[in-house]
């Protein structure tokens, strides 16, 4: 007995067999047909239950079409370089499809109304965080195998619903990948910043002007240059100067020394000459005075005083004529010495050009004296007008600068407005009216098929847990002896059940099941 009582409750599972099997299903049949039609009721219930979802699809494709644009104090380099992209790129655009702030505005519209007041509310903070979690579960993203696309999902109770919330992720995801591509506010900045560098600028080119209209300057280093040409111009020509004022000095010098030796008049004619013009005018005088003491002598007495005056008178002639026709005239006829005249033309010539010299040379001293003045007037003005000049380049070469950046990023405002991007929607949001969930066929295959597995199952495990004979074979295999006969168990067809037998001893070996009464 302590053998049989050992093998029944360790009895191992027979050989499986097509019979085996059949003969536990028909003794567990009400637990079968419990668990599969329980689970069957079950799958219908959910299906019926269950709202309907609808999808709505959409890709963005990843490419480097358009270079990221650094913002630096550096002027921008171009490069047309196109690389491919790499996965990490990829997987940083799924990431950044997860992120809050591009899941926020999707979940939640009225979050990004009025953050600041909506994040002070605990009871907004708690209905943001539920309807984002809600989202997420109905939003999925899956990198196509071996492509750089990204395939976008969103379930939800209606198609308009489906396809409205993916039109607002792409909105917020592109929006929120134009920020990290380039900061916002940089065409603004650079706006105004060039804007106020061109007025600086102005203001630094007029000062510059004004400098140089008042001091006359237009290019410093050309006016040095010029004024360095020119006082080398007037050292050489005062040295020229000094030279000719010797020249001239030595020349006069000579030629006073040759004048003092020459005369300056020399005999050409010279001739003996009587004095006829004297003799006769006093033969004329004394014919008069004779015929004048004729006619006296008529009337008056030669004692008279007029007659006697008279006479003397012609006495006096008389003489007088007498040395008159002894002396004689000497003409002697002189001329300038042509000699003496060139030399002293050549004098005068040299004074003059001497002077002239030592009007020249003073007009040079004063001159070179001049430009050397303004060279140094010049050269102290240097630091401020290179300050003034290097100031305005400065301010120019910045302009240019922030002009560039300006028009730069103008244009990327421009590619931004175009959608022209590193990152394009392949495919816009699908608009499908037929429903993904619950699908009742499939819903109901799957059902059944789970419904028939876990009756299976549970008939399985309900074989598996038994410790009573249920057959005769049973029976003659545990106990090694023939079985002689069986007893059937026979019950009514009414409501009645079999009397409930007392529970056997430990010791004993269960009956069979078809001698339970």
């Amino acid at each position: 007995m302590e053998v049989m009582q050992r093998s029944i409750t360790t009895m191992p599972a027979s050989g499986l067999t097509p019979r085996v099997g059949l003969e536990a299903f028909f003794r567990h049949k009400r637990l079968f047909f419990w668990v599969a039609s329980t689970t069957l009721l079950l799958t219908v219930l959910v299906t019926l239950v269950t709202r309907k979802q609808y999808l709505s699809e959409m890709k963005f494709i990843v490419q480097n079409t358009r270079g990221n644009v650094l913002i630096t104090p550096e002027k921008t380099a171009s490069t047309s370089v196109v690389n491919d992209v790499t996965e990490s790129q990829v997987n940083s655009e799924v990431e950044l499809l997860h992120s809050h702030d591009v899941l926020d505005p999707v979940a939640d519209p009225e979050w990004s109304a009025t953050p600041e007041a909506q994040k002070t509310a605990a009871a907004q903070v708690a209905r943001h965080d539920k309807l984002l979690t809600a989202f997420e579960k109905r939003f999925g993203t899956e990198v196509v195998r071996r492509t750089n696309v990204i395939n976008v999902t969103v379930l939800a109770r209606t198609p308009e619903e489906a396809h409205g919330e993916l039109e607002r992720l792409s909105a917020a995801y592109l929006a929120e990948h134009r920020r990290l591509q380039r900061p916002l506010g940089a065409s603004k900045f650079f706006a105004s910043e060039t804007e106020r560098m061109r007025k600086d600028w102005d203001e630094a080119s007029q000062k510059l002007v004004n400098f140089q209209t008042q001091h006359q300057i237009f290019s410093l280093s050309a006016r040095e240059t010029e004024l360095e040409n020119q006082i080398g111009e007037h050292e050489q020509a005062l040295l020229a100067a000094d030279a000719n004022i010797h020249e001239l000095n030595a020349r006069m010098v000579a030629s006073s020394k040759r004048l003092n030796e020459l005369p300056m008049r020399q005999t050409t004619v010279e001739r003996v000459l009587p004095n006829q013009e004297s003799v006769e005018h006093l033969n004329t005088l004394l014919v008069e005075l004779q015929n004048k003491r004729t006619a006296l002598v008529t009337n008056y007495k030669p004692s008279e005083r007029t007659v006697q005056e008279l006479d003397q008178e012609i006495a006096t002639t008389k003489a007088a004529l007498s040395d008159a026709a002894t002396i004689t005239s000497h003409e002697k006829t002189t001329d300038v010495d042509p000699a003496w005249q060139q030399l002293h033309k050549d004098f005068v010539q040299t004074e003059i050009s001497h002077r002239q010299a030592g009007v020249h040379r003073s007009s040079v001293v004063a001159e070179l004296a001049s430009l050397k003045q303004t060279l140094a007037n010049l050269q102290g003005l240097t630091v401020e007008f290179n300050n003034l000049e290097a100031h305005a380049k400065q301010l120019k070469e910045n302009y240019e600068l922030y002009a560039q950046k300006r028009d730069q990023t103008q244009i990327e405002d421009s590619m931004d407005e175009q959608k022209i991007m590193n990152v394009g929607v392949a495919e816009q949001p699908t608009l499908s009216y037929v429903a993904v969930k619950p699908k009742p066929v499939m819903n109901l295959a799957l059902g059944s098929v789970t419904s028939l597995f876990l009756g299976f199952c549970a008939v399985y495990f309900a074989e598996m847990g038994r410790n009573t004979i249920a057959t005769p074979r049973e029976l003659d295999t545990l106990s090694r002896y023939p079985v002689l006969a069986t007893v059937p168990l026979v019950s009514s067809w009414t409501n009645q059940l079999p009397a409930r037998r007392p529970a056997p001893h430990p010791a004993l070996p269960q009956p069979l099941e078809e001698a339970r009464v």
